[in-house]
């Protein structure tokens, strides 16, 4: 089963600090009551999971973040108390925006810092209340999907918080134009929601080079019972050499 999982660490000593946390900070917008998160006006809702320290999130969040978050705020991360956790089990484009506003409320509650536990990335709280707050829906993409290099292949992982499989590219184009590719494979699936067959061909442009496409299990090292693992499989990019036999798919993308 796919879910789309969040994690969201916080300076709270239990469960009554953080109701009073977000009373005080939302009123009574949010409301939890045994596992159930919920919006109170949109009556959308999440299960919600709280636990206690970990001396290993700190070097998590590291990890996850690529090197990119500052030495104060991995700290703070480090002084944590409880880690607040959301989870849908019913992911897609909705559901992430769900989890945008869900997660802005427990920030504005003390949460320190994000971690999209199904996507394997890390964002500062600055960064997730900017990219959330846009009204470009690139930028919610950019939340919930990382990309990641192999030894032969550049990979997307996340699009299962979106219900889509992933996709993968060859690293024989090195890291820019593998990245560009994947951004705009992906976020033309999410926006335009195809029915793509193996065979059929995409390109960026008419211009640009084209790409068979492959349908393959989503084997990346993950067990089914993983954030990170993709139930939906995985869309493999391999460059197309001859005339495309099938639909061709093009899309402008300015990511």
């Amino acid at each position: 089963m796919s879910q789309l999982v969040v994690g969201v660490p916080g300076p709270w000593e239990s469960r009554t600090a953080l109701m009073e946390a977000l009373i005080g900070a939302k009123g009574g917008a949010y409301l939890f009551a045994g596992q159930i998160f919920m919006e109170v006006e949109t009556k959308r809702s999440c299960e919600i999971g709280l636990y206690e320290h970990d001396d290993q999130l700190r070097r998590a969040f590291e990890f996850a973040g690529g090197g990119a978050l500052p030495g104060p705020l991995l700290n703070a991360i480090g002084a944590h108390r409880i880690t607040v956790y959301l989870i849908f089990n019913e992911p897609g484009y909705e559901s992430a925006r769900d989890a945008v506003r869900f997660v802005n409320a427990l920030l504005e509650a003390g949460g320190i810092a994000v971690k999209v536990e199904s996507a394997g990335a890390a964002h500062t709280a600055e960064r997730w209340r900017e990219l959330g707050a846009s009204e470009d829906a690139f930028d919610t993409y950019t939340l919930f999907v990382q990309l990641v290099g192999g030894d032969d292949r550049f990979f997307s992982c996340g699009m299962h918080n979106f219900a889509l499989p992933d996709a993968a590219v060859p690293s024989t184009l090195g890291p820019q134009d593998g990245a560009n590719l994947l951004n705009a494979f992906n976020f033309y699936r999410l926006m335009e929601q195809p029915e793509l067959k193996d065979g059929e061909t995409f390109s960026v442009d008419a211009d640009a080079p084209r790409f068979r496409l492959k349908s393959e299990p989503y084997e990346a090292g993950y067990e089914p019972d993983e954030p990170l693992y993709n139930p939906h499989g995985l869309w493999s990019l391999l460059p197309a050499d001859n005339p495309p036999a099938k639909k061709r798919w093009r899309w402008s993308f300015r990511g």
